[in-house]
C-alpha cells in the first residue's frame, strides 16, 4: 500500500481549528501585552508610580519588566506569523508534510507543534546544515 502523502480534508479541518484557538488565545495573550506594554509606558512617562520611592532598584525593575514584556510581545508577534503560515498551507494543501522530506509530518507532532513545517527527521538535516555550512 502506499503511503500517504498529504492529510485528508477532514484532518486539515482538524488542524486548521486548532490552529485557528491558537490564533485567538494569542491575539488575545497579545492584547493584553499591549495594554500593560502602554500602561507602564504612560506612568513611567508621566512619572506615576514613583511617588513611593525614587530608588535605583525600583526603576531597574520596572526597566526590567518593560524590556521583558516587550520581547514577549515580539515573541507572539512571531508566533502569530507562524500560525498565519500555517494556515496558508493547509489552504494549500500542503501543512503537515516535511518541507525538507516531502513525507507527512506525525499527527503527534503536529499536535504538540502546530506549526511545524518539518518532521523530526526534516528538522535533523536542517540542523546538520546549519552547523556544515
Amino acid at each position: 500500500m502506499a503511503e500517504k502523502q498529504r492529510l485528508t480534508p477532514e484532518e486539515l479541518a482538524y488542524f486548521k481549528n486548532l490552529l485557528l484557538e491558537e490564533r485567538d488565545r494569542v491575539c488575545e495573550d497579545q492584547r493584553k501585552l499591549d495594554e500593560q506594554n502602554l500602561k507602564q509606558t504612560v506612568e513611567s512617562a508621566s512619572g506615576e508610580g514613583t511617588h513611593f520611592s525614587n530608588h535605583i532598584g525600583d526603576a531597574a525593575a520596572a526597566s526590567y519588566d518593560r524590556e521583558f514584556s516587550m520581547n514577549l510581545a515580539e515573541r507572539q508577534a512571531k508566533y502569530l506569523e507562524q500560525i498565519d503560515d500555517a494556515l496558508l498551507r493547509i489552504k494549500d494543501g500542503t501543512y503537515g508534510v516535511c518541507m525538507v522530506t516531502g513525507k507527512l509530518i506525525p499527527t503527534e507532532r503536529l499536535e504538540a507543534v502546530l506549526v511545524a513545517k518539518y518532521s523530526i527527521e526534516g528538522k535533523n538535516i536542517k540542523n546538520k546544515q546549519k552547523r556544515h555550512g
